[in-house]
Protein backbone atom coordinates (compact mmCIF):
# COMPACT_ATOMS: atom_id res chain seq x y z
CA UNK A 1 0.00 0.00 0.00
CA UNK A 2 1.09 3.03 -0.92
CA UNK A 3 2.04 6.52 0.97
CA UNK A 4 -0.89 9.54 0.82
CA UNK A 5 -0.32 12.43 -0.55
CA UNK A 6 -2.54 13.48 2.82
CA UNK A 7 -0.21 11.99 4.55
CA UNK A 8 2.61 12.61 2.74
CA UNK A 9 3.04 16.31 2.76
CA UNK A 10 2.26 16.67 6.17
CA UNK A 11 4.81 14.26 7.49
CA UNK A 12 7.15 16.26 4.50
CA UNK A 13 6.78 19.54 6.09
CA UNK A 14 7.62 18.30 9.60
CA UNK A 15 10.72 16.75 8.69
CA UNK A 16 11.77 20.30 6.70
CA UNK A 17 10.96 22.47 9.70
CA UNK A 18 12.56 20.18 11.94
CA UNK A 19 15.74 19.91 10.27
CA UNK A 20 15.81 23.38 8.92
CA UNK A 21 16.13 24.63 13.04
CA UNK A 22 19.40 22.55 13.04
CA UNK A 23 20.36 23.82 9.59
CA UNK A 24 20.14 27.11 10.85
CA UNK A 25 22.38 27.07 13.52
CA UNK A 26 24.47 24.20 13.58
CA UNK A 27 27.20 24.80 11.24
CA UNK A 28 27.56 27.86 12.13
CA UNK A 29 27.69 27.98 16.04
CA UNK A 30 31.41 27.45 16.36
CA UNK A 31 32.00 30.27 14.55
CA UNK A 32 29.51 32.75 16.16
CA UNK A 33 30.41 31.91 19.21
CA UNK A 34 34.44 32.51 18.21
CA UNK A 35 33.23 35.80 16.95
CA UNK A 36 31.88 36.57 20.46
CA UNK A 37 35.46 36.20 21.92
CA UNK A 38 34.51 32.33 23.17
CA UNK A 39 37.52 30.07 23.72
CA UNK A 40 37.28 26.50 21.97
CA UNK A 41 37.03 24.95 25.67
CA UNK A 42 33.76 26.85 26.41
CA UNK A 43 32.31 26.23 22.76
CA UNK A 44 32.75 22.15 23.32
CA UNK A 45 31.27 23.20 26.71
CA UNK A 46 27.93 24.84 25.47
CA UNK A 47 27.72 21.64 22.65
CA UNK A 48 27.95 19.58 25.49
CA UNK A 49 25.29 21.07 27.40
CA UNK A 50 23.29 21.59 24.42
CA UNK A 51 23.24 17.44 24.14
CA UNK A 52 22.72 16.96 27.91
CA UNK A 53 19.30 18.03 27.51
CA UNK A 54 18.67 14.90 26.27
CA UNK A 55 18.55 13.37 29.73
CA UNK A 56 14.99 14.82 30.08
CA UNK A 57 14.01 12.50 26.92
CA UNK A 58 13.83 8.92 27.55
CA UNK A 59 12.79 9.42 31.43
CA UNK A 60 10.07 12.30 30.93
CA UNK A 61 9.56 12.79 27.44
CA UNK A 62 8.97 9.13 26.15
CA UNK A 63 6.67 8.28 29.11
CA UNK A 64 5.04 11.17 28.62
CA UNK A 65 4.03 10.44 24.69
CA UNK A 66 3.87 6.71 25.00
CA UNK A 67 1.06 7.04 28.10
CA UNK A 68 -0.24 10.56 28.77
CA UNK A 69 -0.10 13.01 25.32
CA UNK A 70 -0.66 13.00 22.08
CA UNK A 71 2.54 13.32 20.12
CA UNK A 72 1.92 16.38 18.07
CA UNK A 73 0.61 18.50 21.19
CA UNK A 74 4.13 17.88 22.49
CA UNK A 75 5.88 18.87 19.18
CA UNK A 76 3.68 22.33 19.57
CA UNK A 77 4.76 22.70 22.88
CA UNK A 78 8.60 21.95 22.73
CA UNK A 79 9.15 24.18 19.27
CA UNK A 80 7.17 26.94 20.85
CA UNK A 81 9.47 26.75 24.48
CA UNK A 82 12.97 26.18 21.55
CA UNK A 83 11.73 29.37 19.86
CA UNK A 84 11.57 31.53 22.78
CA UNK A 85 15.08 30.00 24.12
CA UNK A 86 16.47 30.68 20.45
CA UNK A 87 15.78 34.06 20.62
CA UNK A 88 17.20 34.80 23.71
CA UNK A 89 20.69 32.97 23.83
CA UNK A 90 22.38 35.68 21.65
CA UNK A 91 21.13 38.21 23.65
CA UNK A 92 22.83 36.49 26.36
CA UNK A 93 26.10 35.88 24.08
CA UNK A 94 26.67 39.77 23.84
CA UNK A 95 26.41 40.18 27.33
CA UNK A 96 29.16 37.61 28.35
CA UNK A 97 31.43 39.26 25.29
CA UNK A 98 30.63 42.40 27.05
CA UNK A 99 31.23 41.92 30.86
CA UNK A 100 32.76 38.67 30.81
CA UNK A 101 30.26 37.59 33.01
CA UNK A 102 27.17 35.56 33.22
CA UNK A 103 28.54 32.78 31.15
CA UNK A 104 26.58 30.31 33.20
CA UNK A 105 23.09 32.64 32.19
CA UNK A 106 24.43 31.63 28.85
CA UNK A 107 24.64 27.82 29.34
CA UNK A 108 21.19 27.54 31.28
CA UNK A 109 19.56 28.81 27.77
CA UNK A 110 21.70 26.33 25.51
CA UNK A 111 20.48 23.39 28.00
CA UNK A 112 16.73 24.50 28.42
CA UNK A 113 17.01 24.32 24.09
CA UNK A 114 18.56 21.32 24.07
CA UNK A 115 15.92 20.02 26.79
CA UNK A 116 12.76 21.23 24.43
CA UNK A 117 14.57 20.66 21.04
CA UNK A 118 16.55 17.57 21.02
CA UNK A 119 13.77 15.43 22.05
CA UNK A 120 11.80 16.32 19.31
CA UNK A 121 14.01 14.51 16.61
CA UNK A 122 13.22 11.14 17.83
CA UNK A 123 9.51 11.68 18.53
CA UNK A 124 9.58 12.92 14.77
CA UNK A 125 10.57 9.13 14.10
CA UNK A 126 8.14 7.53 15.99
CA UNK A 127 5.46 9.73 14.79
CA UNK A 128 6.54 8.97 11.41
CA UNK A 129 7.18 5.10 11.57
CA UNK A 130 3.73 5.32 13.40
CA UNK A 131 1.85 6.12 10.29
CA UNK A 132 3.72 4.72 7.82
CA UNK A 133 2.72 0.95 6.43
CA UNK A 134 6.21 0.13 5.10
CA UNK A 135 8.72 2.24 7.35
CA UNK A 136 11.68 0.41 5.64
CA UNK A 137 10.41 1.36 2.17
CA UNK A 138 8.88 4.64 2.93
CA UNK A 139 10.83 6.22 5.64
CA UNK A 140 13.43 8.06 2.94
CA UNK A 141 10.70 9.24 0.63
CA UNK A 142 9.47 11.31 4.05
CA UNK A 143 12.78 12.09 5.69
CA UNK A 144 14.55 13.43 2.55
CA UNK A 145 12.65 16.67 2.86
CA UNK A 146 14.55 17.13 6.71
CA UNK A 147 17.67 17.39 4.04
CA UNK A 148 15.75 20.04 2.33
CA UNK A 149 14.78 22.12 5.08
CA UNK A 150 18.62 21.66 6.11
CA UNK A 151 19.52 22.67 2.61
CA UNK A 152 17.59 25.63 2.34
CA UNK A 153 17.80 26.64 5.36
CA UNK A 154 21.96 26.94 5.59
CA UNK A 155 22.10 28.78 2.10
CA UNK A 156 19.25 30.90 3.02
CA UNK A 157 21.48 32.41 6.18
CA UNK A 158 25.04 32.20 3.72
CA UNK A 159 22.84 34.56 1.24
CA UNK A 160 21.57 36.83 3.73
CA UNK A 161 25.05 37.24 5.91
CA UNK A 162 26.35 37.83 2.22
CA UNK A 163 23.99 39.49 0.58
CA UNK A 164 26.37 42.28 -0.89
CA UNK A 165 28.64 39.94 -1.98
CA UNK A 166 26.06 37.50 -3.66
CA UNK A 167 24.40 41.10 -4.90
CA UNK A 168 28.02 41.88 -6.67
CA UNK A 169 28.20 38.15 -8.00
CA UNK A 170 24.49 38.76 -9.50
CA UNK A 171 24.96 41.89 -11.17
CA UNK A 172 28.60 40.26 -12.66
CA UNK A 173 26.57 37.42 -14.05
CA UNK A 174 23.39 39.15 -15.02
CA UNK A 175 24.22 43.15 -15.99
CA UNK A 176 20.95 43.93 -17.69
CA UNK A 177 19.10 43.20 -14.49
CA UNK A 178 21.25 46.01 -12.94
CA UNK A 179 17.71 48.76 -12.73
CA UNK A 180 15.76 45.83 -11.40
CA UNK A 181 17.77 44.87 -8.62
CA UNK A 182 18.30 48.28 -7.36
CA UNK A 183 14.72 49.20 -7.49
CA UNK A 184 14.74 45.95 -5.27
CA UNK A 185 16.70 46.70 -3.00
CA UNK A 186 15.61 50.37 -2.67
CA UNK A 187 12.30 48.77 -1.70
CA UNK A 188 13.92 46.58 1.08
CA UNK A 189 16.01 49.11 2.61
CA UNK A 190 14.01 49.25 5.73
CA UNK A 191 15.41 45.80 6.15
CA UNK A 192 18.50 45.62 9.44
CA UNK A 193 21.70 44.73 7.89
CA UNK A 194 22.82 41.58 8.70
CA UNK A 195 24.35 40.08 12.27
CA UNK A 196 25.76 36.76 12.90
CA UNK A 197 23.27 36.33 15.90
CA UNK A 198 20.75 36.10 12.51
CA UNK A 199 20.96 32.41 12.44
CA UNK A 200 19.33 32.11 16.31
CA UNK A 201 16.78 34.32 14.77
CA UNK A 202 15.86 32.34 11.68
CA UNK A 203 16.02 29.28 13.83
CA UNK A 204 13.42 30.83 16.33
CA UNK A 205 10.95 31.75 13.67
CA UNK A 206 11.29 28.18 12.05
CA UNK A 207 10.65 26.56 15.36
CA UNK A 208 7.79 28.84 15.77
CA UNK A 209 6.44 28.01 12.21
CA UNK A 210 6.50 24.50 13.09
CA UNK A 211 5.17 25.03 16.47
CA UNK A 212 2.15 26.49 14.94
CA UNK A 213 2.26 23.86 11.90
CA UNK A 214 1.53 20.89 14.26
CA UNK A 215 -2.28 21.35 14.14
CA UNK A 216 -2.20 19.60 10.85
CA UNK A 217 0.61 16.83 11.94
CA UNK A 218 -1.76 13.79 11.78
CA UNK A 219 -3.27 12.77 15.68
CA UNK A 220 -0.77 10.53 17.20
CA UNK A 221 -2.23 9.69 20.84
CA UNK A 222 -0.48 7.53 23.19
CA UNK A 223 -0.48 4.19 22.11
CA UNK A 224 -0.74 2.56 25.88
CA UNK A 225 -2.01 -0.29 27.02
CA UNK A 226 -3.97 -1.66 29.96
CA UNK A 227 -0.95 -2.02 31.63
CA UNK A 228 0.16 0.55 33.67
CA UNK A 229 4.20 0.03 33.78
CA UNK A 230 6.20 3.24 32.78
CA UNK A 231 7.22 2.68 29.11
CA UNK A 232 11.13 4.38 29.88
CA UNK A 233 11.69 1.37 31.92
CA UNK A 234 9.59 -1.53 29.66
CA UNK A 235 12.67 -0.21 27.04
CA UNK A 236 15.59 -1.79 28.67
CA UNK A 237 13.55 -4.92 28.44
CA UNK A 238 15.36 -5.00 24.98
CA UNK A 239 18.93 -4.74 26.06
CA UNK A 240 18.20 -8.54 26.87
CA UNK A 241 18.85 -9.21 23.06
CA UNK A 242 22.95 -8.95 22.32
CA UNK A 243 22.67 -7.75 19.40
CA UNK A 244 20.55 -4.89 20.35
CA UNK A 245 23.04 -4.46 23.07
CA UNK A 246 26.00 -4.54 21.11
CA UNK A 247 24.72 -2.33 17.78
CA UNK A 248 23.70 0.42 20.65
CA UNK A 249 27.08 -0.06 22.14
CA UNK A 250 28.57 0.51 18.62
CA UNK A 251 26.03 3.64 17.82
CA UNK A 252 27.53 4.81 21.03
CA UNK A 253 31.14 5.17 20.53
CA UNK A 254 30.88 6.43 16.79
CA UNK A 255 28.26 9.15 18.11
CA UNK A 256 31.09 10.09 20.53
CA UNK A 257 33.45 10.80 17.57
CA UNK A 258 30.95 12.83 15.85
CA UNK A 259 31.40 16.18 17.25
CA UNK A 260 34.86 16.16 16.00
CA UNK A 261 33.23 17.01 12.36
CA UNK A 262 30.64 19.54 14.15
CA UNK A 263 33.19 21.39 16.08
CA UNK A 264 36.26 21.13 13.89
CA UNK A 265 35.23 21.32 9.77
CA UNK A 266 34.10 24.82 9.86
CA UNK A 267 37.11 26.43 11.60
CA UNK A 268 39.40 24.17 8.68
CA UNK A 269 37.11 25.90 6.14
CA UNK A 270 37.39 29.14 7.59
CA UNK A 271 41.51 28.72 7.67
CA UNK A 272 41.70 27.88 4.16
CA UNK A 273 40.08 31.23 2.71
CA UNK A 274 35.94 30.57 2.93
CA UNK A 275 34.50 33.44 4.55
CA UNK A 276 32.73 32.41 7.60
CA UNK A 277 29.34 34.05 5.84
CA UNK A 278 29.49 31.23 3.42
CA UNK A 279 30.72 28.16 5.94
CA UNK A 280 27.02 27.27 6.21
CA UNK A 281 26.70 26.84 2.26
CA UNK A 282 29.96 25.20 1.83
CA UNK A 283 28.62 22.64 4.37
CA UNK A 284 25.18 22.04 2.54
CA UNK A 285 26.92 20.16 0.35
CA UNK A 286 27.13 16.82 3.04
CA UNK A 287 23.31 17.71 3.31
CA UNK A 288 22.75 17.60 -0.33
CA UNK A 289 24.73 13.95 -0.25
CA UNK A 290 21.80 12.67 1.56
CA UNK A 291 19.53 12.63 -1.39
CA UNK A 292 20.99 9.74 -2.95
CA UNK A 293 21.85 8.29 0.43
CA UNK A 294 18.11 7.72 0.96
CA UNK A 295 17.00 7.07 -2.31
CA UNK A 296 19.50 3.81 -2.41
CA UNK A 297 18.52 3.18 1.62
CA UNK A 298 16.28 0.66 0.75
CA UNK A 299 17.57 -1.09 -1.79
CA UNK A 300 20.91 -1.24 0.70
CA UNK A 301 19.03 -2.99 3.27
CA UNK A 302 17.22 -5.44 0.75
CA UNK A 303 20.83 -6.31 -0.82
CA UNK A 304 23.23 -6.05 1.39
CA UNK A 305 21.20 -6.62 5.03
CA UNK A 306 21.58 -4.57 8.08
CA UNK A 307 25.03 -5.35 9.13
CA UNK A 308 27.03 -4.47 5.78
CA UNK A 309 24.82 -1.08 5.10
CA UNK A 310 25.79 -0.24 8.81
CA UNK A 311 29.42 -0.98 8.24
CA UNK A 312 29.62 1.27 5.09
CA UNK A 313 28.40 3.98 7.27
CA UNK A 314 31.35 3.61 9.59
CA UNK A 315 33.28 3.21 6.67
CA UNK A 316 32.42 6.73 5.05
CA UNK A 317 33.05 8.01 8.42
CA UNK A 318 36.70 6.27 8.34
CA UNK A 319 37.46 7.80 5.22
CA UNK A 320 36.22 11.36 5.92
CA UNK A 321 38.03 11.65 8.89
CA UNK A 322 41.20 10.21 7.00
CA UNK A 323 40.33 12.70 3.68
CA UNK A 324 40.37 15.34 7.09
CA UNK A 325 43.63 14.53 8.47
CA UNK A 326 45.37 14.88 5.01
CA UNK A 327 43.98 17.91 4.83
CA UNK A 328 45.03 18.84 1.21
CA UNK A 329 44.35 19.40 -1.34
CA UNK A 330 41.20 21.20 -1.54
CA UNK A 331 39.03 18.72 -3.09
CA UNK A 332 39.76 15.81 -0.85
CA UNK A 333 38.01 18.12 2.24
CA UNK A 334 34.92 19.08 0.31
CA UNK A 335 35.18 15.00 -0.83
CA UNK A 336 34.94 14.48 3.06
CA UNK A 337 32.08 17.17 3.90
CA UNK A 338 30.07 15.41 0.89
CA UNK A 339 29.98 11.76 2.29
CA UNK A 340 28.25 13.19 5.16
CA UNK A 341 25.17 11.79 3.06
CA UNK A 342 26.73 7.72 3.95
CA UNK A 343 27.38 8.72 6.82
CA UNK A 344 23.90 9.93 8.53
CA UNK A 345 21.83 7.74 6.42
CA UNK A 346 23.64 4.63 6.67
CA UNK A 347 23.98 4.75 10.39
CA UNK A 348 21.46 7.29 11.99
CA UNK A 349 18.39 6.27 9.86
CA UNK A 350 19.49 2.55 9.77
CA UNK A 351 19.76 2.20 13.42
CA UNK A 352 16.46 4.14 14.11
CA UNK A 353 14.67 1.58 11.32
CA UNK A 354 16.03 -0.89 13.47
CA UNK A 355 15.20 0.18 17.10
CA UNK A 356 11.72 0.78 15.69
CA UNK A 357 11.37 -2.98 14.55
CA UNK A 358 12.31 -4.16 17.61
CA UNK A 359 9.62 -2.11 20.12
CA UNK A 360 5.68 -2.70 20.08
CA UNK A 361 3.66 0.16 19.08
CA UNK A 362 3.33 1.31 22.53
CA UNK A 363 6.91 1.42 23.70
CA UNK A 364 8.39 3.00 20.37
CA UNK A 365 8.81 6.92 21.46
CA UNK A 366 10.23 5.73 24.70
CA UNK A 367 12.67 3.31 22.98
CA UNK A 368 13.79 6.17 20.20
CA UNK A 369 14.19 8.61 22.96
CA UNK A 370 16.33 6.07 24.99
CA UNK A 371 18.33 5.66 21.62
CA UNK A 372 18.90 9.74 21.66
CA UNK A 373 19.56 9.23 25.21
CA UNK A 374 22.49 7.15 24.76
CA UNK A 375 24.23 8.72 21.70
CA UNK A 376 23.37 12.17 21.74
CA UNK A 377 22.74 12.56 25.71
CA UNK A 378 26.00 11.04 26.96
CA UNK A 379 28.31 10.03 24.03
CA UNK A 380 28.03 13.60 22.29
CA UNK A 381 28.87 15.46 25.41
CA UNK A 382 31.93 13.42 25.91
CA UNK A 383 32.70 13.75 22.31
CA UNK A 384 32.38 17.64 22.50
CA UNK A 385 34.34 17.77 25.79
CA UNK A 386 37.35 15.75 24.47
CA UNK A 387 37.44 16.99 20.89
CA UNK A 388 37.22 20.54 22.42
CA UNK A 389 40.43 19.66 24.84
CA UNK A 390 41.88 18.11 21.94
CA UNK A 391 41.33 21.12 19.41
CA UNK A 392 43.03 23.36 21.82
CA UNK A 393 45.81 20.90 22.52
CA UNK A 394 46.80 20.44 19.11
CA UNK A 395 46.50 23.86 18.35
CA UNK A 396 49.21 25.61 17.07
CA UNK A 397 50.96 28.00 19.39
CA UNK A 398 52.02 30.49 17.55
CA UNK A 399 48.62 31.17 15.06
CA UNK A 400 46.67 29.02 17.17
CA UNK A 401 44.85 27.32 14.08
CA UNK A 402 43.89 23.58 14.53
CA UNK A 403 46.01 20.82 13.43
CA UNK A 404 44.10 18.73 11.59
CA UNK A 405 46.89 15.93 10.88
CA UNK A 406 46.55 15.28 15.12
CA UNK A 407 43.10 16.60 15.27
CA UNK A 408 41.30 13.93 12.96
CA UNK A 409 43.73 11.08 13.43
CA UNK A 410 42.52 10.51 16.44
CA UNK A 411 38.72 9.54 15.62
CA UNK A 412 39.65 7.96 12.37
CA UNK A 413 41.38 5.30 14.57
CA UNK A 414 38.76 5.01 16.84
CA UNK A 415 36.29 4.27 14.02
CA UNK A 416 38.70 1.94 12.33
CA UNK A 417 39.37 0.25 15.26
CA UNK A 418 35.20 0.11 15.96
CA UNK A 419 34.33 -1.06 12.47
CA UNK A 420 37.32 -4.26 12.81
CA UNK A 421 35.38 -5.25 16.02
CA UNK A 422 31.77 -4.56 14.73
CA UNK A 423 32.57 -6.73 11.77
CA UNK A 424 34.20 -9.66 13.79
CA UNK A 425 31.90 -10.04 16.01
CA UNK A 426 28.58 -8.69 15.28
CA UNK A 427 25.79 -11.23 14.84
CA UNK A 428 22.57 -10.84 13.68
CA UNK A 429 20.30 -14.11 13.32
CA UNK A 430 17.45 -14.65 10.79
CA UNK A 431 18.81 -12.02 9.03
CA UNK A 432 20.25 -12.94 5.33
CA UNK A 433 21.66 -10.98 2.57
CA UNK A 434 18.65 -9.28 1.55
CA UNK A 435 16.79 -9.26 5.11
CA UNK A 436 16.45 -5.11 6.39
CA UNK A 437 16.13 -4.67 9.93
CA UNK A 438 12.34 -4.82 9.77
CA UNK A 439 12.48 -8.71 10.03
CA UNK A 440 15.20 -9.77 12.65
CA UNK A 441 14.69 -12.95 13.97
CA UNK A 442 15.83 -13.73 17.74
CA UNK A 443 19.30 -12.48 17.56
CA UNK A 444 22.92 -12.69 19.50
CA UNK A 445 25.74 -11.43 18.90
CA UNK A 446 28.85 -13.90 18.73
Amino acid sequence: MGLGWHLRWRLSVLWALQWGITGSILTYLPLYFAEKDLTREQIGQLLAVSAVGLWLAPLIVGQVCDRWLATEKYLALAHFVGGVTLFSIPIATDVYQQTGENFSALTVLVGLFAAAYFPTIPLASSMTFRHLTNPDAQFGGVRIWGTVGWVLAGLSLSLWLGRDEAYMAFLRTFPSTMVRMEELRSAFSWMTEPSSSDCFRIAALLSFALSSFCVFLPATPPARKTSGAVAPLQTLSLFRKSSFSFLIGVSFVLAAVVPFYTLAVPEMLEARGYHSNWVPAVMTIGQVSEFPALLLLPFCLRRLGLKRTFACGMAAWLVRYAAFAVGSPEWLIITGIALHGVCHVFLIIVIQLYVDSQCPADLRASAQNLFAFLTMGIAMPLGFWFSGRLADWSADATTGQLDPRIFFTVPAGIVLLLLVVYMRWFRLFGETDSTAPGTPGSESAG
